[in-house]
C-alpha cells in the first residue's frame, strides 16, 4: 500500500515538472510576426499639389446700394401718372403731376407783389439820392434825411419779403411735379390718376439696380478675418452661374442678440443678370494658397491640436509622420501641408483600422 501511494506522488511530481517546462518552452519562444494588411487604393492619398483657397461661407439678400421712396411734398390731385412697376426712369424723368392751378395763381399774385415793391423801392431811392444832395448843401434837416433813408430801409426789407414768399411760392408749385433724383427702376407705384394725395403721402419707390450690395452676417469669432476688398463669389437661387463681389463695408457694432457682424459686399450689376430681393449664397476669399501641397482632410490625425500627424508608407511599414497644415480649404476638402511630407508621398486616411505606426502592410502599386 504504501509502495504504491508513493509510486502515484512520483507520477504526479514526473507531470508537474514536465508541464512546468512546457510552459517555460513557450514562455521564451519569440512571438509570430503579425502579416502585412493588405490595403487598396481607396484607403490611401498622394500628396499632391491643387488650388487651394481658404473661403467664408456666407448668405444674404441683393438690395439696392441707392434706394428711395418718393413722397408728396405738396396736397393735390394727380393729374398725370406716367410710368408703373418695372420700368426704367432717367434722373430728373418726370414720373407724376398733381393738379396745380391754385399754385399757379399764387405765384402770379405774388409775382405782381415783388414788382410793385421794386417799383416803389426804384422811387424811395431816387428820392433819397436826391434829398442827400440837399442835405449835403444843408438844404433839409438831418431828421428829415434821416426819414427818408429809413422809409428807403423798410422799402428793401418789404421786397425781400416778398421775393421769399415767391420763392416759396414757386416751390410749391414745383413740388406738383415729381421727378427721378436719379436713374434706376420703379419697383412700386402707389398713385393713381384722380386720386388725391396728402402731404408726405407715398407715391412711388424707386432703386438703382446698377449696383447692389449683400448685407452678410459673419460671427464675432471670424470677423477679425474680414478686410475691406477681399473677394466673394456667389451663386443665387434658381441659378447656377457664379457671380462675383468684394467686400465693401464691415459694420464695427455687433447686431444685438445674435453677436455677429454685418458684412456688405458690393456687387457690380450693370448687366442687370440679378435683381434686388434675390436670396444669394456664396463664400468670402480669405486666404489663397494657390498650387500647393496638400492631402485630403482625412488623412489627418489630430487635425485640431497642435501637433497633427499622418501615417505614411515607408517602405512596407507605416510610419508616423508630424506634418504642419496650412489653407484649409473645406470646398476642395483638401488642407496645405507646409513641412512633413514630399510631392508623391503616400498616406493612410484616418478611417483606415487597425493600423498602427510600425505595422507592415501591403499597398498597391503606384498607378494601380
Amino acid at each position: 500500500m504504501t509502495s504504491s501511494v508513493f509510486s502515484l506522488r512520483a507520477a504526479l511530481l514526473a507531470l508537474l515538472c514536465m508541464l512546468s517546462a512546457l510552459v517555460l518552452a513557450a514562455t521564451d519562444a519569440p512571438p509570430a510576426a503579425r502579416p502585412a494588411l493588405k490595403l487598396s487604393p481607396q484607403d490611401l492619398a498622394v500628396a499632391s499639389r491643387a488650388p487651394l483657397a481658404e473661403r467664408l461661407s456666407f448668405t444674404g439678400a441683393l438690395q439696392a446700394l441707392r434706394a428711395t421712396t418718393l413722397a408728396a411734398r405738396t396736397e393735390g390731385v394727380a393729374v398725370e401718372v406716367s410710368v408703373r412697376e418695372g420700368e426704367a426712369v432717367r434722373a430728373g424723368q418726370v414720373l407724376a403731376r398733381l393738379e396745380a392751378a391754385d399754385l399757379q395763381e399764387r405765384v402770379n399774385e405774388q409775382a405782381a407783389l415783388v414788382a410793385t415793391e421794386r417799383a416803389r423801392l426804384a422811387l424811395a431811392r431816387q428820392k433819397l439820392e436826391k434829398q442827400r444832395e440837399l442835405y449835403a448843401q444843408n438844404f433839409i434837416s438831418k431828421l428829415a434825411f434821416d426819414e427818408l433813408d429809413s422809409n428807403f430801409q423798410v422799402s428793401q426789407a418789404q421786397l425781400r419779403a416778398q421775393e421769399a414768399q415767391l420763392a416759396r411760392a414757386r416751390k410749391a408749385l414745383e413740388d406738383t411735379v415729381i421727378r427721378a433724383p436719379f436713374a434706376g427702376v420703379i419697383h412700386e407705384r402707389a398713385i393713381n390718376l384722380g386720386q388725391r394725395v396728402a402731404v408726405n403721402g407715398k407715391l412711388f419707390a424707386l432703386a438703382d439696380l446698377t449696383q447692389l450690395e449683400i448685407a452678410a452676417s459673419v460671427p464675432a469669432r471670424q470677423i477679425a478675418r474680414i478686410a475691406i476688398g477681399q473677394r466673394a463669389r456667389f451663386t443665387v437661387e434658381g441659378g447656377a452661374r457664379e457671380f462675383a463681389g468684394q467686400v465693401a463695408r464691415i459694420n464695427p457694432v455687433a447686431l444685438a442678440g445674435t453677436r455677429s457682424f454685418n458684412v456688405f459686399i458690393a456687387v457690380d450689376n450693370r448687366d442687370g443678370q440679378l435683381r434686388g430681393g434675390q436670396f444669394a449664397q456664396g463664400a468670402l476669399l480669405l486666404r489663397d494658397a494657390g498650387q500647393a501641397l496638400s492631402l485630403p482632410i482625412p488623412a489627418i490625425r489630430d487635425a485640431a491640436s497642435a501637433q497633427p500627424w499622418v501615417l505614411k508608407l515607408v517602405g512596407d511599414k507605416a510610419v508616423r509622420q508630424a506634418v504642419t497644415l496650412g489653407v484649409r480649404d473645406d470646398a476642395a476638402n483638401r488642407v496645405q501641408i507646409v513641412a512633413g511630407l514630399q510631392d508623391g508621398e503616400r498616406v493612410l486616411l484616418a478611417g483606415v483600422l487597425g493600423v498602427q505606426a510600425g505595422d507592415r502592410v501591403q499597398a498597391p502599386a503606384v498607378g494601380k
